[in-house]
C-alpha cells in the first residue's frame, strides 16, 4: 500500500509540473495576443501615415498644378508624419518588452518545472529505497522466524526420538 501512496505522490508531482508547462504556454498566447493587438496599433499608424502622404501629395499636386509655391501647410502634414513614425517606435519598444517578459516567465516556469521534476524524481528513489530496506527486513525477520520456529521443530522431534527410544528400552527390557 505504501508503494501505492508513493507512486500516487509521483504522479501528483509530474502533474503538477505539466500543470506548469500548461500555464506557459497560456502565457505564451496571451503574449501573441498582445503583440497582435500592438501590430494592429501599428497597422493603424501606418495607415494615418498614408493618409498623410495623401494630403501632402494632393496639396503640393493642387498647388504645382495651380503654379502656386507649396504653403505652409505641407510641413503640419510632416510633423504628423513624423509623430506617427514616432507612435510606431513607442510600440515596437513595446512589443520587445512583453517579448522579454515572456521570454523571462518561460525561463521561470521552465527551472521551476525542472525543479519540481528533479525533487519529485529524487522523492521516488527516496522512496524506493525505503521500501527495498523495509521489504529487505521484513523478509530478514521471516527468516528469523522459520528458522527459530525449525529449531523448535527439531527439538520437539528430538525429544519424542528420545522418548520412543526410550519406550522402547523399557519394552526390550520388559520383554526380556
Amino acid at each position: 500500500m505504501e508503494i501505492l501512496d508513493q507512486l500516487g505522490d509521483t504522479a501528483k508531482n509530474i502533474g503538477a509540473a505539466a500543470g506548469d508547462l500548461i500555464k506557459q504556454v497560456v502565457d505564451k498566447t496571451g503574449d501573441a495576443l498582445e503583440i497582435s493587438k500592438v501590430n494592429s496599433k501599428i497597422s493603424a499608424e501606418k495607415v494615418e501615415i498614408e493618409k498623410e502622404k495623401k494630403k501632402i501629395s494632393d496639396a503640393l499636386f493642387d498647388k504645382f498644378a495651380k503654379g502656386e509655391e507649396v504653403p505652409e501647410e505641407v510641413k503640419e502634414f510632416c510633423e504628423n508624419i513624423k509623430a506617427h513614425f514616432s507612435n510606431i517606435d513607442n510600440f515596437n519598444e513595446e512589443i520587445e518588452k512583453i517579448k522579454e517578459a515572456a521570454e523571462k516567465r518561460a525561463e521561470e516556469i521552465k527551472a521551476a518545472a525542472e525543479q519540481r521534476a528533479k525533487e519529485a524524481k529524487e522523492a521516488a528513489e527516496k522512496r524506493a529505497e525505503e521500501a527495498k530496506a523495509a521489504a529487505e527486513k521484513k523478509a530478514e525477520e521471516a527468516k528469523e522466524k522459520l528458522e527459530d520456529t525449525l529449531d523448535e521443530i527439531k527439538d520437539t522431534l528430538e525429544e519424542k526420538a528420545e522418548d520412543a527410544k526410550d519406550k522402547l528400552e523399557e519394552v526390550k527390557d520388559d520383554i526380556k
